[in-house]
């Protein structure tokens, strides 16, 4: 097994990705910014073909240190982040799996949106088949922090996977007890969103 420093993280012509991986470290996935491998059963290397989103990502998850839902940052370098593995599903597999979304899960996303607003994060808008899992403990952990400071204060995505799913007027009437300002919001763009669709 090489080290993980030999793996190297590209982009082609059509701005695809490309990976060339000379180790047995196995490969998880990839996004837009790099690829994610697995080094042991608690930890996990995502190399960035960007040094300064590397470095992006790495001041989010420092600045975002202690909070349940932010993964534990072991290690980092000019293009590369040493993570925690999270070993569970996508939330929208969670969720599609149980059929329901329990006040639990509701709750995580509320305190997590919270958090990310009183740390100055402005993108709300977390993809939850690609950046939100659920650990074995039934805790949300969030991935994918470079582009913290997008100006998207809408969970948009979140919120059309939960209508994709059948899922939004539970959740929504859950968030009703929990956070008045965020109820607001997002029913109004629920409303909005149905509304376009009726027209």
């Amino acid at each position: 097994m090489r080290d993980f420093h030999s793996i190297t993280v590209t982009r082609n012509e059509q701005k695809e990705l490309v990976i060339h991986n000379p180790t047995s470290y196995p490969f998880i996935g990839k996004g837009l910014q790099g690829a994610v491998f697995k080094l042991s059963d608690d930890s996990c290397v995502k190399i960035f073909f960007k040094r300064e989103v590397a470095k992006q990502e790495k001041e989010a998850m420092l600045k975002g240190r202690g909070l349940p839902s932010m993964p534990k940052l072991f290690e980092s370098g000019h293009n590369y982040i040493v993570m925690e593995y999270i070993d569970g599903p996508s939330l929208r597999d969670y969720l599609q799996d149980h059929g329901t979304i329990t006040e639990s899960i509701t709750r995580q996303i509320v305190f997590m949106k919270r958090e990310m607003k009183r740390l100055g994060f402005t993108n709300l808008d977390i993809c939850v088949s690609r950046h939100i899992f659920v650990d074995n403990q039934q805790i949300l952990k969030t991935v994918d922090h470079a582009n913290v400071y997008k100006q998207k204060p809408i969970p948009i995505r979140l919120l059309n996977t939960l209508s994709e799913l059948g899922l939004i007027d539970l959740f929504l009437q859950q968030v009703k007890d929990m956070d008045q300002e965020f109820y607001s919001e997002w029913k109004n763009y629920v409303h909005a969103r149905r509304s376009q669709y009726e027209d």
